[in-house]
């Protein structure tokens, strides 16, 4: 079975989902450019670690419309055998359970020569805390940008509806899209031209390159495919269920209206 939608599902932006969609895909990445790349370059997987925010909930204490409570001390603290006063202890006004943070891990593609490890092509792919306001986007930027002051080129995979675009030139002028692919080369002047790939939920996903060093062509990688083998192999056909809503954000009106005429079967969509 494979996926009722011609390219990116956005059934696999679930949380439940993502995380191992994330996983499956940088795999199959390497694998698919390790046969066209070989033997002078190796593609590889690198795990990063990312602490997720801790969250504080609070549970406070209710206390009665009106009236004062006091509590009720003796009037002589009673001595225990070391001679130390006994103190009343009273209940906190303010208890708040504390959720230990997680962590996220973040896989990106790299691609290196065989031999002397030079880093050659980062595919970096986006997540939820790539595109989070605050320390995941700005952690983000600065990888960003050190990689695009590099002799390495740079393709990125936005594969999310949510959170904010980093890149500022997908952002202004904006882009009215679902999915953004990049292609940003390493050139010899200090000018980088990204290549984009603006994809709508109801288009393919394309064939992508991706670069080497000069004067060898770029690899090309089949994200179609890829997708295609990532459905069998995580079973997503019987895990995911299409009667349920399109996952958040809210599709765009005129992906809601394509959804609603061509896949009615797909779910209700809210």
């Amino acid at each position: 079975m494979s996926s009722p939608f011609p390219g990116m599902d956005p059934y696999f932006e679930d949380n439940k989902i993502w995380s191992g969609f994330h996983h499956f895909l940088a795999d199959e990445l390497a694998a698919q450019l390790n046969p066209l790349i070989g033997p002078k370059y190796y593609a590889d997987v690198e795990v990063r670690t990312v602490g997720n925010d801790i969250n504080l909930t609070a549970r406070h204490t209710t206390y009665p419309d009106t009236g004062v409570f006091r509590p009720t001390l003796p009037e002589r603290q009673p001595m225990s055998g070391s001679g130390m006063a006994l103190a009343t202890i009273s209940d906190a006004p303010v208890q708040r359970a504390v959720l230990i943070g997680g962590y996220t891990k973040m896989r990106s593609v790299r691609v290196y020569v065989a031999g002397t490890d030079r880093l050659v092509t980062s595919i970096e792919i986006l997540s939820p805390f790539n595109k989070r306001r605050g320390e995941g986007i700005e952690t983000y930027r600065r990888k960003r940008e050190r990689l695009l002051q590099s002799p390495v080129h740079l393709v990125e995979l936005d594969l999310l509806r949510g959170g904010t675009r980093p890149g500022y030139e997908v952002i202004e002028p904006p882009l009215d899209t679902d999915y953004i692919l990049l292609v940003n080369r390493s050139q010899d002047d200090e000018r980088r031209i990204s290549e984009i790939w603006p994809v709508g939920l109801n288009e393919a996903l394309p064939s992508l390159p991706i670069p080497l060093l000069s004067p060898d062509p770029d690899a090309v990688v089949d994200l179609g495919l890829a997708l295609q083998n990532i459905y069998t192999r995580a079973g997503y056909d019987w895990r995911i269920n299409y009667q349920n809503p399109v996952p958040p954000p809210a599709l765009r009106s005129k992906m809601a209206e394509w959804l609603s005429e061509n896949l009615p079967k797909i779910g209700t969509l809210k």
